[in-house]
């Protein structure tokens, strides 16, 4: 590892680290994990885990997660001596308590100020406007009768999103105004009375895996998310259920994403690795948001590459970006949800799963189980195996089912 600085011991904290510590222990550094999930394989990666899930917090509100992460952040250093801190997916939602966190310790990476920059949808697209890129407009709503107003000048369908989410939590789709007046009650209390109205695109759902160093970005590679896919058991709408590197689509839209990427990532002045989704309709690529922070596409983008995409996150982090070279066959990731509540059998069994529940553990219902990873050189059937996959997990864990387990809200 190629660093002007000493480092020893990591701590990775979000509400999914496991790529991210995994690629820490292949530094040879010593890596502590702050999760949401705790898995099994995460457990036995890490050299210790401080996890929301052995908190038994179920029963708290989507809101809360990030607090208690921070919380478990807090305690984690205090018990170990660590060097510098990762933030993964969730954490970017909280710039305040990353301010915090700061004053206390080294962050690599995006520092708070770029986190609030970028949590504001709308001096998103303001950045947009002035360099060119195309983007569906976008309202702040903070009463019903707002969004109403905002939706009759929009058009229906229209999109209802929350400041904080992830995951498609916090996104609905309305058709009418009666659905709107429905879903924005329900998002409003939640997320502190706001929500954004913006025109429902139908096309492709993308995302741009980057690398910056402040003044410069380079798009590693396009990539296809996986939306809302009944057959993975997703329970939302727009829930995110996995990755197909590289995306297979018209080169010039290639192109594009690529280069819209790389503009707002060097004029926002972000660092490290970042994640800038698109979706592409008939007209071409949208730019729909940026996530300032790792993405789930994580080791799907070291293997297209092969490389250490934490050890780049460092160097770029500090100025330094490497030149890249095209992705390598055909990768997926899968995240597979349970339809019942159920005990989980030992999923160790099977080969290409990660992300794996303790044995015997509950996984409720709407609950991620785990994620099928495949690679190959044949497109067509690399994504085959990998659905035919996710399907024989999902009926060796629906024969554990509880009826009785308790259904988790979406």
């Amino acid at each position: 590892m190629t660093l002007n600085f000493p480092l020893n011991t990591i701590l990775v904290a979000g509400v999914y680290t496991r790529p991210i510590v995994e690629s820490v222990k292949k530094l040879g550094l010593n890596a502590i994990a702050v999760d949401y999930f705790g898995d099994y394989d995460l457990a036995k990666t890490a050299d210790d885990l401080f996890s929301v899930s052995e908190l038994k917090r179920k029963d708290k509100p989507e809101e809360a997660t990030g607090e208690i992460l921070f919380k478990l952040t807090q305690e984690a250093l205090e018990v170990h001596d660590v060097d510098a801190v990762l933030l993964s997916s969730g954490m970017e939602h909280y710039p305040e308590n990353v301010k915090r966190l700061e004053k206390r310790t080294e962050l690599i990476g995006n520092k708070s100020s770029q986190l609030s920059f970028c949590r504001d949808k709308e001096r998103i697209f303001d950045t947009a406007d002035e360099l060119g890129i195309p983007h569906p407009p976008i309202k702040l709503a903070q009463t019903t009768g707002r969004a109403l107003r905002v939706a009759e000048d929009i058009g229906y369908p229209v999109v209802l999103k929350t400041p904080q989410g992830g995951g498609g939590i916090g996104v609905r789709l309305a058709s009418s105004p009666e659905e709107l007046e429905t879903h924005f009650e329900k998002l409003a209390p939640r997320r502190g009375g706001v929500v954004y109205v913006q025109p429902y695109i139908r096309g492709v759902d993308a995302s741009a895996s980057v690398l910056s160093n402040g003044s410069e970005a380079k798009c590693l590679t396009v990539n296809r998310q996986i939306i809302g896919d009944e057959r993975l058991g997703v329970p939302r709408r727009f829930g995110f259920c996995g990755n197909i590197v590289p995306l297979a689509t018209e080169r010039e839209y290639l192109s594009q994403i690529a280069e819209y990427s790389q503009m707002i990532c060097s004029e926002i002045g972000l660092v490290g690795s970042n994640g800038v989704d698109f979706v592409i309709s008939e007209d071409g690529p949208y730019l729909v948001e940026i996530n300032p922070r790792f993405q789930n596409s994580f080791d799907l983008v070291e293997r297209a590459l092969n490389i250490n995409l934490v050890e780049e996150h460092f160097l770029s982090s500090r100025g330094k970006l490497n030149i890249y070279g095209k992705p390598n066959n055909c990768h997926v990731k899968l995240i597979i949800y349970a339809r019942q509540g159920f005990r989980t059998p030992d999923l160790t069994r099977f080969r290409n799963v990660v992300d794996i529940p303790w044995e015997d553990s509950i996984v409720e219902r709407r609950k991620p189980i785990c994620s099928v990873i495949k690679s190959g050189e044949d497109r067509r059937k690399t994504i085959r195996e990998a659905y035919e996959l996710a399907g024989k997990i999902q009926n060796f864990c629906q024969s554990r089912e509880i009826s009785s387990s308790p259904i988790s809200p979406s």
